[in-house]
């Protein structure tokens, strides 16, 4: 895992400044604190920044060259089957000068073309540089755990692992991306290819870019429908996943878990165990107040697999300075509040590991946000109400807390979105959050919708996987690589997501009994979920021989920090005076009047809805003075 940026010269033999391209990659260098290094010839400029994983001698630092045909690369992430491709590579003729996954990738593509790609189990960001036919094949892992930035300048093609790198090369503009901010607060995440630097995009998950003759191409080479479509319904998740862990447990290092005590870090810790030689070591933050703690159940099931667990304490996340920080070391500001108590997590693991497993994505894949996924429930329920007199449909809907009744795409986006566009442009200088702004985004969830195949269910599905993933994956890599530390996603497997994309909806969020989903009829679904229906039905079933009954039955706990509380309270001062002061950051996109009496009226009855939108308000100020002050 490490950090990586370099240069596609538009013309061949153009002057590059190796000092500019290394102040380029120290941004990076919290990603890679074991090595860097530097490669320039006269079509392009490559920068490493090393954190040794798999062949810790220095001769597999990066850049890595093959020295017969020139082919170079400088690459961030892990190929699990690289000794598996090794194998077949050597039978082929191929030697090998190191024992890294690196050189596997580079004989790999000299062997096989840009069909490698289809061979390659694991996550990864990489540039390659052909200098036979003059060609640079940048690419990027199936489901996005590992990120990739991109801009065009008068140099030509630059590129990195974050943005906050780009950025420092000359005649790269810095300015904010105004529909990546209205993104950012309404979803958390700048959604599709934009980010929040105006003229810098995302190569998105399982796209590759190929530049030739200063032409650049951009296409898809793995498709997500077509990895469904190819898989059974009835496939052994609990075999895929064993597998993939056991397939992610390859380092020459150890290997550590991310224990919550919940359901998807259990099982981790299961599998981390039963397929280790050498038991991994499990870390869990405790939070206060003690109803919020899960160290319990942590321990619990540590205890029952016979493994060493570490807590670490977790503060509040008050501290502006700390948040900044992050944001800084990010190039992103914090869309959620939990963000740092991962980076204090991490931190702490940092001093004894470089790899942990983490279970993000189990929640998209098998339907663990019930309350979203029941979306098609109460869609149903609506369109019922919707043909009742409007007095028995006004009390139904309040009864129910059903909003106006519309197409699937906007019911959907109605749950899903947290600070409303309507609400966000009335806060806004006139002209800075247009409506074309939120059309955009609204076209990218359409178009999410158009790609899936099947229910609404599938194509809540589909958003879950395609574009709220990779925002939390891209969150997950970040944060934990800041404090220089490899994070290893096996729900995030591209068998075992579509063999789980494959499951039919009613299987993977499950009603408890034949007759809950009419005990359910008159209820909100925040009154009955996950206590009328279970979701992840397929990983409690497969797993219930060998987990706690604690940890099968408990429902999902949320960050313990009330947030609404929190914003209008001393522990959010330097956060309000941040917003609020005449010299605010976001001073050039909000109307001061307008954000403090849209606080006043929030403070009267501090939801935690109302503390989220300010979590997000604050944190885009601190982004905005960190990246363009």
């Amino acid at each position: 895992m490490c950090g990586i940026f370099g240069i596609v010269l538009k013309e061949e033999g153009m002057p590059v400044s190796a000092e500019a391209v290394e102040h380029c990659a120290d941004a990076l260098a919290h990603r890679g604190p074991d090595a860097r290094g530097l490669y320039i010839d006269r079509s392009v400029a490559f920068a490493h920044r090393r954190l040794s994983v798999i062949d810790l001698n220095s001769r597999a630092n990066q850049p890595l060259r093959d020295n017969e045909t020139g082919v170079v690369i400088t690459y961030n992430g892990e190929i699990y089957n690289y000794r598996k491709l090794k194998k077949e590579l050597q039978q082929l003729g191929y030697c090998f000068s190191t024992t890294s996954d690196t050189e596997v990738l580079i004989v790999g593509y000299i062997a096989w073309g840009r069909a490698f790609l289809d061979r390659l189990d694991g996550i990864f960001s990489f540039a390659l540089f052909d200098p036979r036919n003059c060609l640079v094949l940048i690419a990027r892992d199936r489901l996005g755990v590992k990120p990739l930035y991109y801009t065009i300048c008068d140099t030509g093609l630059v590129f990195g692992s974050q943005p906050n790198a780009l950025i420092r090369w000359p005649g790269v503009m810095r300015g904010p991306d105004m529909i990546g901010a209205l993104s950012f607060l309404s979803y958390r995440a700048v959604v599709g290819s934009r980010t929040l630097y105006a003229g810098i995009s995302k190569l998105e998950p399982g796209y590759l870019l190929e530049i030739k003759s200063g032409r650049y191409r951009s296409e898809r080479w793995w498709d997500l429908s077509e990895g469904i479509s190819r898989s059974k319904p009835d496939s052994d998740i609990k075999e895929l996943l064993g597998n993939a862990v056991q397939r992610q447990l390859v380092a020459d290092v150890p290997v550590a878990v991310l224990l919550s005590g919940g359901l998807d870090s259990s099982i981790l810790a299961y599998e981390a165990s039963a397929r280790s030689q050498i038991h991994p070591i499990c870390y869990t933050g405790r939070v206060e107040p003690s109803e919020y703690d899960e160290t319990g159940y942590a321990m619990e099931v540590a205890a029952e697999f016979g493994l060493t667990h570490r807590v670490v304490p977790i503060p509040e996340p008050s501290d502006i300075e700390a948040v900044a920080e992050l944001v800084r070391l990010r190039g992103h500001p914090l869309g959620m509040h939990n963000e740092t108590a991962m980076y204090t997590l991490a931190k702490a693991i940092s001093k004894e590991h470089k790899v942990v497993l983490t279970g993000e994505g189990a929640d998209e894949i098998f339907a663990g946000y019930s309350r979203l996924f029941r979306t098609p429930y109460d869609y149903n329920r609506s369109k019922f109400i919707a043909a009742l007199p409007s007095s028995l449909a006004q009390i139904a809907r309040r009864r129910l807390g059903l909003g106006a009744h519309g197409n699937q795409l906007q019911f959907f986006l109605d749950r899903y979105t947290y600070f409303p566009a309507d609400e966000i442009r009335s806060l806004a200088i006139d002209g800075q959050m247009g409506t074309e702004y939120e059309m955009e985004l609204v076209d990218h969830f359409a178009a999410q919708f158009a790609e899936a195949e099947g229910d609404f269910f599938s194509k809540i599905s589909r958003v879950f996987v395609s574009t709220h993933l990779p925002a939390l994956l891209e969150m997950v890599d970040n944060t934990t690589m800041a404090a220089g530390i490899e994070a290893r996603v096996p729900f995030t497997d591209h068998q075992l997501v579509t063999a789980a994309m494959a499951i039919p909806g009613s299987q993977r969020l499950r009603w408890r009994s034949p007759i809950a989903s009419v005990q359910a009829l008159w209820q909100p679904v925040a009154s009955f979920s996950e206590r009328l229906d279970v979701s992840k039905y397929p990983l409690r079933s497969e797993y219930r021989s060998v987990l706690p009954k604690s940890v099968l039955s408990r429902k999902k706990m949320g960050f313990p920090l009330p947030l609404g509380q929190w914003a209008v309270g001393e522990g959010a001062a330097q956060y309000r005076r941040l917003l609020f002061h005449e010299d605010s950051p976001l001073g050039n996109l909000f109307d001061p009047p307008a954000l403090r009496r849209w606080f006043e009226v929030g403070r009267e009855k501090p939801s935690d809805s109302f503390g989220r939108k300010f979590w997000l308000l604050a944190n885009l100020a601190i982004f905005f003075r960190e990246a363009f002050s």
